[in-house]
């Protein structure tokens, strides 16, 4: 019974609980104090991060708009070189090529051996600079890949009587002699990516077992096909089965030039695998010539096909000697590595091999119009890349008829139509335009 009365008496005590409650209530307002401080942290974060990659877009695009500012310094001194034929004789395409190739760095890094007046000068612009992060931009050449638009028919270049225009048939030449006597861009693609996917299906089972019936008339057909312009295929052979592949996808074709290469993943029978075989030798960016100092050993392959794989071994070794590297000024510099030093190939049949390219639209210099500027900005954590292709367009000297006769009776005239040239008209580079911007 004092047992009872005692425990009675303790619940009926309510001495602490208000101590209880204020537990209570300070357990739940360092819940709440948590929360609220975690929410700020990760607000602040975001907002931290935000500015970070505004900064480092800021960067980059600056870094864009530097590499177009030392574009158009090429362009001007270019073009001031190209009027001036006292010093073109004296001013190379690779001097000139110094005012972009170099890439440009900031901070700008300081070598162990640099002298202090260099230190000082490096850290006085770095004082003075507004910038605030990390650039990087580097401008590549890449005028040393076939255009893939060139494929295509265009209407108003097609005469009125269509029975006229052989040349526009997508039959491909299947010989593996074809690519000595046609030189087209539909030949020359068909050449290099029969060769390059036996090469990767000797090495890779799984690729030879994937691409064991690959049909390449099909594929170049159905890439001319969505291209060209609508009823301008009209005489070709295949055009039906082109439009009934689209048809039955179905995909209607663009019928205009293709504008980015991402637009090749979505043709009928070119995938990642094709696509990335060919990257580096064709693109969709038009290009005024292909430069002999950044050709490829596949792009050589369709240059000069009779070269063996020891004769191209022995020209790059002979170009990129990292002792004694060579420039290719012009096609008479590669003519006398290939004719008069290799002896590849005889003075006549050379000239006529150039001259089978120019017919089909594809020449060779030295002189780069289509470059691949990759902008990098970096501020604290935030990365922000850009990467721009960007084309030097060429504006060509014009060319009128000769319909004039000689004034000499002794002199040969010119046969009527042919175009002659004035000799003071020279090529010009025309403002740089930028063709594509990928973000990274």
């Amino acid at each position: 019974m004092a047992l009872f009365k005692d425990l009675k008496k303790i619940l009926q005590n309510q001495e602490g609980v208000a101590l209880m409650l204020i537990m209570t209530a300070i357990i739940l307002l360092m819940a709440v104090y948590g929360e609220f401080t975690f929410d700020s942290k990760v607000a602040r974060l975001k907002a931290t991060n935000i500015m970070d990659k505004s900064q480092s877009k800021l960067l980059a695009e600056s870094g864009l708009q530097m590499a177009m500012t030392r574009l158009k310094l090429y362009k001007e001194a270019y073009n001031a070189v190209q009027n001036n034929q006292s010093i073109k004789n004296m001013v190379p395409d690779q001097l000139l090529n110094q005012l972009w190739e170099v890439p440009f760095i900031y901070p700008i890094p300081i070598g162990a051996g640099a002298n202090s007046s260099f230190k000082d000068s490096v850290e006085k612009f770095t004082d003075e600079s507004l910038l605030d992060g990390e650039m990087k931009v580097t401008i590549q050449n890449i005028s040393n890949r076939m255009n893939l638009n060139m494929l295509r028919v265009d209407m108003t270049k097609l005469s009125a009587d269509f029975d006229d225009q052989r040349d526009n048939s997508s039959v491909l030449n299947m010989s593996d002699n074809a690519i000595l006597s046609d030189v087209s861009v539909d030949q020359s693609l068909f050449f290099l990516l029969k060769r390059l996917v036996d090469e990767k299906k000797e090495k890779d089972e799984s690729f030879n077992e994937r691409y064991s019936n690959i049909n390449y008339q099909e594929m170049v057909t159905a890439l001319k096909f969505y291209m060209s312009d609508f009823g301008s295929m009209t005489q070709d052979p295949l055009a039906d089965f082109a439009e009934a592949t689209f048809q039955r996808i179905p995909l209607t074709p663009k019928y205009g030039p293709l504008s980015s290469s991402s637009e090749l993943y979505v043709i009928p029978g070119w995938n990642d695998e094709l696509i990335e075989l060919i990257q580096n030798e064709f693109s969709v960016y038009p290009t005024a010539q292909i430069d002999f100092n950044k050709l490829t050993a596949n792009m050589l392959r369709i240059l000069i096909p009779t070269m063996s794989e020891e004769d191209i071994q022995d020209f790059f070794i002979w170009r990129d000697d990292p002792n004694h590297p060579k420039f290719i000024n012009s096609e008479i510099d590669f003519k006398k590595y290939i004719v008069d030093q290799e002896r590849l190939m005889n003075d006549t049949d050379f000239d006529d091999r150039m001259k089978l390219f120019k017919q089909s639209g594809v020449t060779f210099g030295s002189s780069p119009n289509l470059f691949k500027v990759i902008s990098e900005g970096t501020y604290n954590r935030s990365t922000y890349t850009l990467v721009a292709y960007v084309l030097l367009p060429k504006n060509m000297p014009q060319t009128t008829p000769n319909t004039n006769p000689p004034p000499d009776p002794n002199s040969t005239p010119n046969p009527p139509g042919v175009n002659t040239t004035p000799p003071n008209q020279t090529s010009q580079l025309l403002e740089p335009r930028v063709l594509e911007i990928q973000i990274n």
